[in-house]
């Protein structure tokens, strides 16, 4: 099942000239199987990380600031 929420941004630094690692932390993250896409511009990579964090990687500027928040479309099992 997808859906949308929101992650909040913690962290925003530039990697080279050219890219830029975002990362992003939700409680509802630990319950996606997949990370659909990000709200986040110039988005090139997505790497989920434990304790419901994300790290995306943008070509360019992701136009996005420490405390913003970005939404997220996440798959996830449905649960019985």
């Amino acid at each position: 099942m997808k859906q949308a929420i929101l992650a909040m941004v913690i962290s925003v630094k530039k990697q080279s000239s050219h890219s830029v690692a975002v990362r992003l932390e939700s409680d509802e993250l630990n319950d996606a199987t997949v990370i659909v896409s990000t709200g986040l511009d110039c988005e090139r990579t997505r790497i989920k990380r434990s304790g419901g964090r994300l790290d995306v990687t943008c070509k360019g500027d992701p136009r996005a600031e420490v405390g913003d928040t970005v939404p997220v479309v996440i798959e996830s099992q449905q649960r019985n």
